[in-house]
C-alpha cells in the first residue's frame, strides 16, 4: 500500500485544490486524493478544442502538479450524471458519495504521519486511522448543530428552523464523530470555532486559520467605477435561505422604486422559490470564476447576509475586487463594521434595507469602505494561508505540538 508522509483528501470541490497546491510547495512526500483533477496542460488542450469543455475542466484544476494527485472518479461522476438527468441531490446522497470515496482511500493507502480531511468527508478514514496518523479536520463551515443555537438566540419560528435545517439530520452524528476523532481542527473563522465550542469541543484542538483569495485572479486596480450610470449590487453564492437570499429580496422590494438606477444580480444556482416580478433582478446561475471577475468589475456593492458560513470566500473575493460589502457576523469573514464594510444582523430586513440605502446614496462611504476592504484583503492570499498551514504541519511532523 502507498504511504506518503502527508495525505489530504476531498471527494468534491470546495477549496481543497487551493490547499493542496500550497502543501505541495513545502512537502514532497505528499499526496492529495480527490475525485476529479485536470492539470493545467490538459485544460489548455481541451480548451483549444472546445472552450466549453475547457471551462468545465478548469473547475477541477490548479497549478498543482499531477504527480501529487490521485483520483477516484467513479463516486463523483455518478453523482454528476444523476444531477445532469434532473435528480436533486440531498445531503444523504453526498454523504453516501463521501463514504464510498473514503473506503477507496482505506483500501489503497496506509496511514500517513498526517492526514487532513474535510467535514462530512472524513469520519470513516478517521475511525480507521485513529492513533495511527495525526488527524486534522478542516472545518469549512460552522457545524449544522449551531443553527439550532442561533435560532434560539434569534427567537426564530418553526418555519424558519425548518427552512434552515430540513436536510441537516444525517450530518449531526457525522460532525460529532469527526470533531471527537480529530487531533486538531482547522477553523476558517472565530465563528466556526464558536460553533465547535457550543457542543463542548476541547478548545485546545481548535486552530483558527482563515482562508485566502486568489489575489492574482480577483484583482481590480481601477477600483470602484467613478460615475456609474447604474449601481450594481452582487450576491455571490447559492440562492437559498442559509445565505440570506430571501432577506435580500425582501430588502430589495423595499427600495427598488426609490433607486431606479440600482440593479440586483445573483451569481449562483437558485435553490429556493424566488419572486419573478421584481424589477431589475437578474439570476445568472453559477458562473466560472473568470466570468465572475468580469462581472464584479462592473459592480459597486456585494451583499451576503448569511445565516451560517465558515469563512466566506465570496466575501474575500468581493473585497479583493474593491466592492463595498454588506454581510453578517455569521459569514465568518474579516469585515469590521464601518471600517471595511457594513455588518447587519442575520434575518433583519430592516437593517439590510438600511445598509443598502446607505451604500447606494453615499458614494463617499461606499468608496471608502471598498478601498479599505481591498487593502485589508491583501493579507489574506492563498500564499499567506499556505505559509501558516505549512508551518503548522512542520511543527506536527517535528512533534512540537502536544494535544490532549
Amino acid at each position: 500500500m502507498k504511504t506518503p508522509e502527508i495525505i489530504s483528501f476531498h471527494p468534491g470541490k470546495q477549496h481543497n485544490l487551493e490547499q493542496a497546491y500550497q502543501i505541495a510547495k513545502s512537502f514532497k512526500d505528499y499526496k492529495h486524493l480527490t475525485s476529479l483533477y485536470f492539470d493545467e496542460k490538459t485544460v489548455q488542450v481541451w480548451g483549444n478544442i472546445s472552450p466549453k469543455i475547457g471551462a468545465n475542466l478548469k473547475k477541477r484544476s490548479a497549478p498543482l502538479p499531477a504527480s501529487f494527485v490521485d483520483t477516484n472518479m467513479l463516486p463523483e461522476i455518478k453523482m454528476l450524471l444523476k444531477r445532469k438527468l434532473g435528480y436533486k441531490a440531498k445531503n444523504a446522497d453526498y454523504l453516501d458519495r463521501n463514504e464510498i470515496f473514503q473506503e477507496w482511500i482505506i483500501k489503497n493507502y496506509a496511514p500517513p504521519k498526517i492526514c487532513i480531511g474535510y467535514d462530512t468527508s472524513s469520519w470513516v478514514v478517521f475511525e480507521k486511522w485513529k492513533n495511527k496518523s495525526f488527524l486534522i479536520l478542516d472545518l469549512s463551515i460552522a457545524i449544522p448543530q449551531y443553527k439550532l443555537t442561533l435560532a434560539q438566540e434569534y427567537k426564530s419560528d418553526a418555519a424558519f428552523i425548518q427552512n434552515q435545517t430540513k436536510d441537516d439530520g444525517p450530518s449531526y452524528a457525522i460532525y460529532a464523530k469527526e470533531l471527537e476523532l480529530a487531533d486538531l481542527i482547522l477553523c476558517g473563522s472565530e465563528f466556526v470555532r464558536d460553533s465547535c465550542l457550543s457542543v463542548g469541543t476541547d478548545p485546545a484542538k481548535l486552530v483558527v486559520l482563515p482562508y485566502g483569495a486568489d489575489l492574482n485572479k480577483f484583482s481590480n486596480k481601477a477600483g470602484q467605477p467613478q460615475n456609474p450610470a447604474k449601481i450594481k449590487i452582487a450576491f455571490v453564492g447559492a440562492v437559498n435561505y442559509r445565505k440570506g437570499a430571501d432577506v435580500v429580496l425582501q430588502a430589495w422590494e423595499n427600495i427598488l422604486e426609490e433607486y431606479p438606477q440600482a440593479e440586483l444580480h445573483f451569481y449562483g444556482n437558485v435553490q429556493m422559490e424566488v419572486p419573478t416580478n421584481l424589477a431589475r433582478v437578474f439570476y445568472h446561475g453559477f458562473i466560472h470564476q473568470d466570468s465572475l471577475v468580469t462581472e464584479l468589475k462592473t459592480a459597486q456593492i456585494s451583499i451576503l447576509p448569511s445565516f451560517l458560513e465558515g469563512s466566506s470566500l465570496a466575501i474575500y473575493q468581493s473585497m479583493a475586487m474593491g466592492l463595498a460589502v454588506i454581510t453578517t457576523p455569521n459569514t465568518g469573514s474579516i469585515i469590521e463594521h464601518q471600517k471595511n464594510g457594513l455588518l447587519v444582523r442575520y434575518g433583519s430586513v430592516a437593517e439590510t434595507t438600511a445598509a443598502l440605502r446607505q451604500l447606494i446614496e453615499d458614494k463617499v462611504l461606499r468608496t471608502r469602505l471598498a478601498a479599505a476592504a481591498q487593502a485589508d484583503i491583501q493579507e489574506y492570499s492563498w500564499d499567506n494561508y499556505g505559509k501558516k498551514l505549512n508551518s503548522l504541519l512542520q511543527r506536527v511532523l517535528q512533534k512540537t505540538i502536544s494535544l490532549k
